[in-house]
């Protein structure tokens, strides 16, 4: 994707609807409007530095990886997740076959997937 208004819209609504909030729950705990959101959603409108800050921490994300998911996106990479654990989880290719690989690293990966 090419886009960075694009892209910061992809990857706020793909996180948003991950966490099975809706724009308005999402709206009220970043302290902004339904419609605004809707329009950074759509990439219509650059959010602002205070309110990038506001929406990340409205998903449970650290600025900085709500900014890694968005150059990842921006890259066409495979999203990242990081959890508040302190670990990325890895990939469901990385998890099968992998020494030590058990059931619990498994079901990580089938949740990132």
């Amino acid at each position: 994707m090419d886009d960075l208004q694009a892209a910061v819209g992809a990857v706020i609504r793909r996180e948003r609807r991950a966490r099975g909030m809706t724009l308005k729950e999402l709206a009220a705990r970043a302290i902004v409007s339904v419609v605004y959101l809707g329009e950074i959603e759509r990439g219509k409108k650059y959010p602002s530095p205070v309110v990038l800050e506001r929406l990340a921490s409205a998903l449970e994300l650290a600025t900085p990886d709500l900014l890694m998911l968005i150059a990842s996106t921006l890259r066409g990479e495979e999203r990242v997740v990081t959890r508040a654990i302190g670990f990325t989880a890895p990939s469901v290719s990385e998890s099968v076959g992998a020494p030590g690989a058990g059931r619990v690293v498994n079901m990580l990966g089938a949740l990132v997937a």
